[in-house]
This record gives C-alpha cells, sequence and structure tokens, in this order.
C-alpha cells in the first residue's frame, strides 16, 4: 500500500511536471528535495535568529522573573505571618500581591505578545533567505522542480538539503 501510494504521488509530480515544460519527457526533468524540517533547524540563520531573540529579550525576561520572585517572597510572608500581623498590615500586604499579581499577568502577556512577533518576524526573515538560496542553487544546477514540506519518499540523490544548508552556511 506504502510503495502504490509513493508510486502515485512520484507518477502525479512527473506528470505534472510533464505539463508544465510542455515538451519536455520525465526523463529530462531534474528533481530535488529539500527538508525544510531541517534547514530550519542547522541553518546558521536560525542559530543567529535565536541569538537574536535571546538578546533582545533577556532584559524584560530577567525583569519578569526578579519581579515573579519578589511577589513569591511577599506571597509567602503573608502565608507564613498573616495570623500574627494586624488586620491593617495583613489587608494591606494582600492588597499589594493582588495588584502585583495582576500587574505581573499583564507584563508577562505583553511580553509574550512581543516575543510571539518578534519570532514570527525573524521567521519570516530566515524564510525568505531560504527561499532565496534554495531558488539560486536550483537557477545554478539547472533543476525543473525542488520538492519541500510536502514529501514522503526522496532517494538520496534527490535529496539537496545538504548543498542547501552548506550554501545557507556560506551565506551566512
Amino acid at each position: 500500500m506504502k510503495t502504490e501510494y509513493r508510486a502515485s504521488i512520484i507518477a502525479l509530480v512527473l506528470s505534472l511536471a510533464c505539463l508544465w515544460t510542455g515538451v519536455a519527457s520525465a526523463q529530462d526533468l531534474k528533481i530535488g528535495v529539500v527538508d525544510l524540517g531541517r534547514l530550519i533547524q542547522e541553518s546558521p540563520q536560525a542559530e543567529r535568529a535565536k541569538q537574536n531573540m535571546a538578546t533582545q529579550f533577556a532584559e524584560r525576561k530577567n525583569t519578569i522573573e526578579s519581579q515573579a520572585n519578589s511577589l513569591r517572597q511577599d506571597a509567602d510572608r503573608l502565608t507564613r505571618d498573616g495570623s500574627v500581623m494586624s488586620d491593617d498590615e495583613r489587608e494591606t500586604l494582600q492588597a499589594t500581591v493582588r495588584d502585583r499579581q495582576r500587574e505581573l499577568q499583564m507584563t508577562q502577556s505583553k511580553y509574550n505578545d512581543d516575543v510571539s512577533a518578534a519570532e514570527q518576524k525573524e521567521f519570516e526573515q530566515m524564510r525568505a533567505d531560504i527561499r532565496d538560496v534554495i531558488d539560486s542553487y536550483a537557477d545554478t544546477n539547472g533543476y525543473d522542480i525542488i520538492l519541500g514540506d510536502s514529501v514522503l519518499y526522496a532517494s538520496d540523490p534527490v535529496d539537496v538539503t545538504d548543498e542547501i544548508l552548506s550554501r545557507l552556511k556560506a551565506s551566512d
């Protein structure tokens, strides 16, 4: 069943390629496959994006962690010493803890939104860089089709991921 499915996918791709190229036969096509997940994980562009994110958000992350630790200490003090505090002192500390919890939640939410937006921006740039390198590689090496995410099987001779990864490293 698996072999039949692969054969039908390959036949479909080759048929579409023949239609796309007009008079070219399937034997004249040069087809390559790229493991996009591997490129995203191993490319220097991905590493640079991770470092940019870490650098960009390190100070805010440390501030949030510091606020959370301080809040936790006050909450622990309230739990530990609340029964021996005066009513006014306990109520003041409870209100302070509650207000700081809300503030911390809002700060964390804003931080998460900003991180998500920055990750999306970094991913879009990395994706554009990878696409440019794949296009250039295909043009330089005479490929008619380079397939990516939807490939279920590819033999080693058509897998060009290593070559694309080398070019990404060289372009960094």
